[in-house]
């Protein structure tokens, strides 16, 4: 892949991710003057941020590029890719170990949320899909 073209979709990706952020942001700027009440206006404001912090990344990584254009070399380096692969991997099984110790205080410590609350809910269903979805995406690659 060519510097020019990881520039340019770099440069996508902020411009994208900025609009976004503008857009949560303004709509949680309009609700709160406008007095409109939908569930909890603050969540348009959380919303905001994650595509801000996209916008962030990228353009580290827009920096790095244009400082050292060689830099380019270490995304098809097959050992640094493997690398980057294994550091994957352990930050996936650090975050399955969080999602199964949320999952299981928020059962014990709050019991009669479960099966009941929307957030026991989501706690399992993130756990879940973090176990099942390597193994799957792993099989339908295999087969493509």
């Amino acid at each position: 892949m060519s510097a020019e073209k990881v520039v340019k979709e770099t440069k996508w990706t902020i411009g994208l991710s900025l609009v976004v952020s503008l857009a949560l942001l303004v709509t949680w700027f309009v609700m709160e003057t406008m007095g409109v009440a939908f569930t909890e206006n603050k969540a348009f404001l959380a919303l905001s941020l994650i595509p801000l912090s996209a916008a962030l990344a990228s353009f580290v990584k827009l920096t790095k590029i244009q400082k050292n254009p060689k830099r380019m070399l270490s995304e098809t380096d097959e050992r640094l890719v493997a690398e980057k692969n294994e550091a994957d991997a352990k930050t996936l099984k650090a975050l399955q170990g969080i999602l199964f110790l949320s999952y299981l205080g928020y059962t014990f410590i709050i019991p009669e949320d479960t099966f009941k609350a929307f957030g026991w809910w989501i706690i399992l269903s993130a756990f879940l899909f973090s176990l099942l979805a390597p193994p799957l995406l792993r099989r339908i690659l295999k087969e493509a």
